[in-house]
């Protein structure tokens, strides 16, 4: 079974791929753009576009906003090589299930370093910094019979400014992304859970003009994902299996794989692996902690002789969920009332049918087990 499931999400993230070239690394500017946001996303090998569905979906793939149930601000820091550091802000808001607006904020820091002329003669200090501020939306698109998100898309635009001592140079860039689920929730051991099945992630990052300092231009680091998500319960728990492919302007092609185990719905252990990396061994590892409304998430990411990255996150949900409705309780509610209409239409052995998916997603349900004795009554007459 295991074998089973590994083969078919590594299947269908191949057949995302498509035929996009991976680029040469140090050919575009505003490298920061590619830092990869999130602790949870680094720990499972930067493998998030089929994943991300919480306010770090605005980075990895807007579309995934869409899935959210509470307004979410997510804040993380990057402790990076050397003497750099990054800061990452994002707020996220449902207006209605299935419709989330996203404003985020990006910044790089590094120490002062000396700086020379023309001809090797210090001239001082130099100061150099990067930001991102944008917005993001996604929205379902289209739903199952069951009410469940089917596809959801999404869209982000963002202005990038980075300085160098007294020259600064800006543009603006836009991302778009693509969220579809399979939802097979009746495999045994996750019947009734909402998020449970295959996922298919696309998104596109930094697509926009490039920087201009005085006379020099660079390209944006436009970026190209596909991945594909398993999430199943096998012992109640959340298991989640992740594969990416990511092309870039700015990098080598590289696939990225992620597993994340949930206990008690309060504690994630991560692992992932990165491909492609030439300083290092492309290894990464986390751990989260769910709280009451706070989330605690760290990574770890090791780059050789260079030295390792420690993200640290921390998100919190604000306020009530946008539907007060469970989602297990709006999808059994939908098929008790797709089951009463069949009644009234006389269709009875297809209204057998939806009671007895209804009892799948609470075998005790009193309503279910007396529309389905009805039911059946109806059927010997």
């Amino acid at each position: 079974m295991k074998k089973t499931l590994l083969g078919a999400l590594l299947g269908a993230s191949v057949l995302l791929s498509g035929s996009a070239r991976a680029g040469t690394p140090g050919s575009a500017g505003a490298n920061f753009l590619e830092f990869g946001q999130g602790p949870r996303a680094v720990g499972m090998g930067e493998s998030q576009v089929a994943v991300a569905e919480d306010a770090y979906a605005a980075y990895w793939n807007p579309a995934g906003l869409a899935a959210m149930e509470y307004a979410n601000v997510a804040l993380t820091y990057n402790k990076a090589l050397e003497d750099v550091d990054e800061q990452y802000f994002s707020l996220a808001y449902p207006l209605q299930r299935g419709s989330t607006l996203n404003l985020n904020f990006t910044r790089l820091g590094m120490t002062s370093f000396t700086g020379y002329d023309a001809t090797g003669l210090k001239t001082g200090d130099v100061d150099a910094s990067d930001y991102a501020l944008g917005v993001a939306y996604g929205r379902t698109v289209l739903e199952d019979e069951l009410t469940r998100p089917r596809l959801n898309l999404g869209l982000g635009v963002k202005g990038v400014q980075e300085t160098l001592g007294d020259v600064t140079a800006r543009t603006y860039a836009f991302d778009a992304g693509a969220l579809y689920y399979l939802h097979w929730g009746q495999l045994r051991g996750d019947a009734g859970r909402q998020d449970a099945g295959l996922r298919l992630g696309a998104a596109a990052r930094n697509l926009g003009p490039g920087l201009k300092f005085d006379s020099v231009s660079s390209p944006l680091p436009a970026t190209y994902q596909t991945g594909a998500a398993w999430r199943t319960y096998p012992w109640g728990d959340a298991l989640t299996l992740s594969c990416d492919q990511v092309w870039s302007k700015d990098q080598a092609f590289y696939t990225g794989f992620g597993a994340e185990f949930t206990v008690y719905r309060l504690l994630s252990f991560r692992v992932g692996y990165r491909t492609g990396q030439d300083i290092g061994n492309g290894i990464r590892a986390g751990v989260g902690f769910k709280l009451k409304i706070f989330d605690l998430d760290y990574a770890y990411a090791g780059f050789g002789d260079l030295g390792q990255m420690h993200r640290v996150g921390l998100s919190a949900r604000l306020g009530g969920p946008v539907d007060t409705t469970a989602p297990e309780e709006r999808t059994l509610q939908a098929v008790l009332d797709r089951g009463a209409r069949l009644m009234q239409e006389g269709r009875y052995y297809e209204a057998v049918i939806e009671f007895d998916q209804a009892l799948q997603i609470d075998p005790g349900n009193r309503k279910a087990l007396e529309m389905m004795r009805r039911a059946n009554e109806k059927l010997q007459k």
